[in-house]
């Protein structure tokens, strides 16, 4: 009996030698054993390249391999407007059930209304959410679904990437005599009225020969101009429901204020490239994060926030959309896989690669400081969360019609009049409100 009691304590000691007991930042897992099943990460880009030699954090893919008893991590790589279709038909297929699916926001509800996407706050604690980053709170907040939360990674360091800045060429503020926009900032004068008249004195004909070739703006994103106003593409209401919110003065007066700029005054020249901008042919551009790149200027530039509307008394911080990770429905071993995600994505990591990314886009103080400023002070309403109702250049959708209908030259009160009824019925279908 006494050797029959030693051999069953041996295979138990052995049978859990390989699981490993995760306590991460956020939270104790417990014992997590992938028992040799391979996982793997769709994305639209290599989503794995700083885990892989020559990537600042080298090795730990191996280490979490070890760690986890994970056979193997390997990426599965689709295109930036493909990659959600990617992931569906893999859940279709039966195909995701080790899969950790790291989406362009453009891909969220097209998974997510078919019930693609597990509720993970069915199996972690309220006190995990709490201590995510606070973009990621925003958008647990703005993007449940079905009564669930989704996002439970901050292993999507871009998910700031389309927050929106003013970027200005201070070598052309200098030579033209436009002023100091720092100063005006600080005021808080830089709003829509002087950015205006700044523009309007930048715009001109340089050579003389009768031609406009420099101008105010590069090209405007409607988003920037209706946040910029305190206005919503979509927003909450006092009761948690969530509103088409064009029609809403702030919005219209931003939809309009653009319209002026760019088809009436002609002060705004070029596409969402940006390629005005960058060739030193603007005073400002209108840029999301991911695009501020000062390697491509020849000139210095400064980074300031959104000018403010009239129906605002301080500047707004948008978040603009996010990128973020997900687990599929039909997950084999949901808390394994956030295990696993919460070892690779530590939280103190995403604000040193946040710190890294905003010393890569500024050259000076003051611009370093308003990104700092503008990412602890984010405003989420200010979003374009709920894009299954278009994008700007989709003219067939009620975003991208009201957009289309606006350069055209009709009142924006009249198109999106016009968009509404449809609009807030598609919002109501896709969140099943």
């Amino acid at each position: 009996m006494k050797r029959l009691s030693l051999v069953l304590v041996l295979v138990l000691l052995v049978s859990t030698a390989t699981a490993f007991a995760y306590v991460s930042d956020r939270h104790d897992f417990g014992e997590i054993d992938f028992q040799g099943a391979t996982v793997y990460y769709v994305a639209h880009f290599n989503a794995l390249a700083r885990f892989e030699e020559g990537g600042e954090f080298a090795g730990r893919l191996e280490e979490a391999k070890e760690l986890f008893n994970i056979g193997d991590i390997v990426l599965v790589q689709g295109e930036w407007d493909g990659v959600g279709e990617l992931a569906l038909n893999r859940y279709l297929a039966g195909d995701s059930q080790y899969d950790m699916w790291r989406l362009p926001h453009n891909a969220f509800f097209q998974l997510a209304s078919r019930g693609a996407m597990f509720p993970v706050s069915d199996i972690l604690p309220p006190e995990y959410f709490e201590q995510l980053s606070h973009i990621t709170q925003l958008k647990n907040e703005r993007l449940p679904y079905d009564g669930k939360l989704l996002h439970f990674s901050v292993g999507a360091p871009d998910d700031w990437g389309h927050a929106p800045f003013l970027v200005v060429n201070l070598d052309m503020f200098e030579r033209e005599n436009l002023g100091n926009p720092y100063e005006l900032y600080e005021t808080g004068q830089w709003n829509w009225e002087n950015v205006e008249a700044i523009a309007r004195k930048a715009t001109r004909d340089t050579t003389g020969d009768g031609v406009i070739d420099q101008w105010g703006f590069a090209f405007i994103d409607p988003f920037f101009m209706i946040f910029s106003n305190g206005g919503t593409i979509t927003r909450l209401d006092d009761e948690g429901r969530v509103i088409f919110s064009l029609g809403e003065p702030e919005a219209l007066e931003g939809l309009r204020k653009r319209n002026e700029w760019v088809n009436v005054e002609g002060i705004s020249n070029g596409d969402w490239q940006m390629r005005e901008f960058i060739t030193g042919q603007t005073a400002m551009g209108f840029f999301p994060f991911w695009q501020i790149d000062p390697s491509e200027y020849d000139f210095n530039h400064g980074v300031l926030p959104l000018p403010k509307g009239p129906h605002v008394d301080d500047y707004v911080f948008a978040p603009g959309v996010a990128d973020a990770i997900y687990l599929p429905n039909n997950s084999a071993y949901p808390l394994g896989m956030v295990a696993l995600d919460n070892f690779l994505f530590p939280l103190d990591e995403y604000y040193e690669v946040l710190e890294l990314e905003i010393s890569h886009r500024v050259r000076d103080y003051e611009s370093y400081t308003i990104m700092h400023t503008a990412f602890e002070n984010l405003n989420g309403d200010t979003a374009y969360y709920h894009n299954f109702l278009g994008n700007w250049w989709e003219a067939e959708t009620p975003y991208g019609g009201i957009i289309d209908g606006i350069n055209a030259g009709r009142p924006a009160a009249t198109v999106v009049g016009e968009f509404q009824p449809v609009g807030q019925a598609m919002v109501d279908e896709y969140l099943k409100q």
